[in-house]
């Protein structure tokens, strides 16, 4: 009996084994394939409009003939090389002070033991669930030419307006951003060799400039890198609080929507696109030296501080995190008084929208959102399982597509998206679909390293099993690897369902007459007049922000106690 068998078994094996393999075959090139023509097609093809437009005119019988001379307009016109060095200023300026600030916050964060920590992270996190626009706005309430502070408090002339309120709203912008690098250095370097220097009899300064400084080196060009990129690009804030000081995001849609200048418009981009590809470029590298200043046997423990040091790192916390509190809570205040700041009467009248999106903006970004949250995570995913685990012959070329994104601006990709884009046969364009295509490219990046991160933390053997069963890749995919993924697919559904309502950069070209999008209808209601409605809108967008980050610290929670009962038994 036993030898009737075994054949018929070796066969099953064989025939399963077989069929794995003619999947695999077929599924593992297709699929790469398909990621690789999405990435050439919506984020090269756009890029190649632009350098196209930049670089070459229309000739005789219809050839393209190179040429400079939108260049040679460009930095022989003043006002338009003014933009460049505005920008830098800006950039730099920004990037020193939001290095300096975040740098001491994230110290007391990982080298103190002062109270109140994690109030203290949660405020610093705030201005990632609003549009960058929020800091202008509410810097215009209090610091403009009718705000409180200056106007009714102070009774000054002075006014935040100009590249003192773009500073100071792109710093409150960035705080986050470089926080999440810094606190993720400091946490990680091994805080025994500060002690160790000290029962040695260093001082804490000389701790602190000999050891904590030079360990942490990689982690403040890191920060100092992804600040300068963020600002540089920026369009929100400098559309709003920038006035007559113009830089280059805002002379890109000048050209364009003003004075339909595309071609100015598009070598602008290219004059963007290179110092942001710099940034980009310093900021891979040094991310990639940090892991070397990183100990395996970090110790967690913090000594008590001493009292002085305790309360004075405690006041620094506290008085960045009533700055960021003062900004939202502004906004939101200014959304609800009748008329800011002479009549304070509470009243809703802000919330009924006089633009034309008004509450179908919201609808069109929530529902925009949550297909970005959907597509984006689960096209992240499955580029990161088929680069770690089925590691196609051209992986590198993918891998170099996937973080490509980071360093092309929102506003570049957005004009690339119109001038490629703008004809009859592409059905999407005009449409929110177009949006959703747009988005997803542009924050790529993150979702492909947080998912390659979490599949780098699945245990191989897991999946040699399912494969020694038989299971082909699709099967493998759904049934193994996504059901262990999906604590990391709700946190990047979180964070594209966030960049989709509060982006503004990347889509201020693609919204049309009918698809109305809530974060740029605030810079619309800005430009208008009505101030308090898009403070009102802001508001809006906070809440369902806030609502969606809820419901994911709640999915997580009910995963964790499944993962948790289903361990014990």
């Amino acid at each position: 009996m036993t030898n009737t068998t075994a054949p018929i078994k070796d066969n099953q094996t064989y025939q399963i084994s077989s069929r794995r393999m003619d999947v695999d075959k077929v599924i593992v090139p297709a699929v790469t394939i398909f990621i690789a023509l999405l990435l050439f097609f919506f984020m090269l093809f756009p890029l190649w409009t632009i350098l196209k437009l930049s670089f070459f005119e229309q000739g005789q019988l219809g050839l393209a003939n190179f040429t400079l001379a939108n260049f040679e307009k460009y930095f022989s016109t003043p006002r338009l090389l003014n933009a460049l060095w505005h920008s830098l200023y800006i950039s730099i300026a920004t990037t020193v002070i939001v290095t300096v600030v975040i740098f001491f916050f994230a110290y007391a964060m990982t080298r103190t033991t002062i109270p109140g920590k994690p109030f203290f992270r949660n405020i610093i996190m705030m201005p990632l669930v609003a549009p960058s626009i929020v800091q202008a706005l509410a810097l215009i309430y209090l610091f403009g030419r009718n705000g409180l502070i200056t106007a009714h408090l102070l009774n000054t002339d002075w006014n935040i307006y100009g590249a003192t309120g773009i500073i100071i709203s792109e710093v409150l912008y960035c705080l986050p951003h470089a926080f999440v690098i810094l606190f993720t250095t400091l946490s990680a370097v091994d805080i025994r060799l500060d002690e160790a220097a000290e029962s040695l009899g260093a001082t804490p300064f000389k701790v602190f400039t000999r050891i904590t400084l030079p360990s942490a080196k990689y982690g403040i060009f890191s920060a100092a890198a992804l600040t300068f990129n963020l600002t540089i690009t920026d369009f929100g804030n400098p559309v709003v609080i920038g006035g007559n000081y113009n830089v280059l995001a805002t002379e890109i849609y000048a050209q364009v929507t003003n004075m339909y200048r595309f071609d100015l418009g598009a070598t602008i981009s290219i004059i963007l696109l290179i110092p942001s590809l710099m940034a980009f470029m310093l900021n891979y590298y040094i991310s990639r030296k940090t892991f070397s200043m990183i100990s395996g046997a970090a110790k967690p423990d913090i000594p008590p501080s001493r009292p002085l040091k305790k309360w004075l790192n405690t006041a620094y916390c506290t008085l960045v995190s009533i700055s960021i509190i003062l900004i939202f809570a502004t906004v939101v205040m200014g959304s609800f008084v009748k008329v800011w700041p002479y009549d304070w009467t509470l009243t809703l009248q802000h919330y009924k929208f006089p633009s034309i999106g008004g509450y179908s903006a919201i609808w069109t970004s929530v529902w925009v959102s949550m297909v970005v949250g959907v597509v984006g995570s689960f096209i992240t995913l499955v580029a990161a399982y088929m680069m770690e685990t089925r590691r196609p012959y051209f992986k590198q070329f993918i891998y170099f597509l996937s973080v490509m994104p980071a360093a092309i601006p929102g506003l570049v990709m957005g004009l690339g998206y119109i001038l490629a884009f703008n004809k009859p046969y592409y059905w999407f364009y005009g449409t929110p679909w177009i949006i959703v295509i747009n988005i997803v490219i542009c924050n790529f990046t993150l979702g492909i390293l947080s998912s390659i991160s979490n599949l780098r933390n699945i245990d191989s053997s897991i999946e040699e099993a399912s494969i020694s069963l038989g299971g082909d890749t699709i099967r493998t995919f759904f049934q193994i690897i996504f059901p262990l993924s999906r604590v990391a697919f709700f946190q990047n559904f979180v964070y594209f369902f966030m960049r989709s309502m509060t982006t503004i950069s990347a889509v201020i070209f693609l919204v049309s007459a009918s698809v109305h999008l809530a974060a740029i209808e605030i810079i619309m209601l800005d430009n208008d007049g009505w101030t308090a409605s898009a403070n009102a809108m802001c508001t809006c967008i906070i809440v369902i922000v806030m609502l969606m980050l809820g419901i994911l610290h709640f999915v997580s929670k009910m995963t964790g106690k499944r993962t948790q009962v289903l361990n014990q038994v």
